[in-house]
């Protein structure tokens, strides 16, 4: 049994013991809320790459202009692949766009080429090529929570998502 003077020794321990243990429970609750919101941005960056990278493999012009050699009509159609491309990525992070602008960038370069040091290439049946889709995040400049002192080091400087589709014989019009 506790006689008056021990509780007398007991009073504010409580506050001490939750002014030791609080910083160690906020540091730790917000790394876990920082790098889930840095691992969900970095999925959904790779989700919307991927996803323009199928828009542009799926999307095909099927009608020649008039006047217009086989060579242009598969230009123009490259063009309008890398324009779905780019739509399509964006449509799908423009969730993480009202924090910073993203950059989507969509090329179609040959196989075993870099990208995008070459000029776009007349894709056909025997010259298979590839589209690359990427976006990317600035993180660094625009992060989504703020930074505590320490937790800067740990984050990345840039998110980015990049996919690659090819362009075959399959998915080329047949000229």
């Amino acid at each position: 049994m506790c006689t008056g003077g021990a509780m007398k020794h007991q009073r504010g321990a409580t506050a001490v013991e939750l002014a030791l243990v609080f910083p160690v429970f906020f540091i730790f609750f917000y790394g876990c809320l920082m790098y889930g919101l840095i691992f969900l941005m970095r999925m959904g960056i790779q989700h919307a790459a991927e996803d323009g990278a199928r828009a542009a493999l799926s999307n095909q012009v099927i009608t020649y202009t008039a006047g217009q050699t086989a060579v242009q009509h598969r230009q123009a159609q490259m063009l309008q692949r890398i324009q779905a491309a780019i739509q399509t990525a964006s449509a799908r992070a423009s969730w993480m766009s009202h924090w910073h602008a993203l950059n989507i960038n969509a090329y179609i370069c040959p196989v075993n080429v870099a990208c995008p040091g070459s000029p776009m290439p007349d894709c056909n049946s025997t010259t298979p090529c590839q589209v690359v889709v990427t976006v990317s995040y600035p993180y660094a400049t625009s992060p989504v929570l703020p930074t505590l002192p320490g937790f800067g080091l740990l984050a990345p400087s840039s998110l980015s998502g990049q996919a690659r589709v090819l362009l075959d014989g399959r998915a080329l019009p047949i000229t």
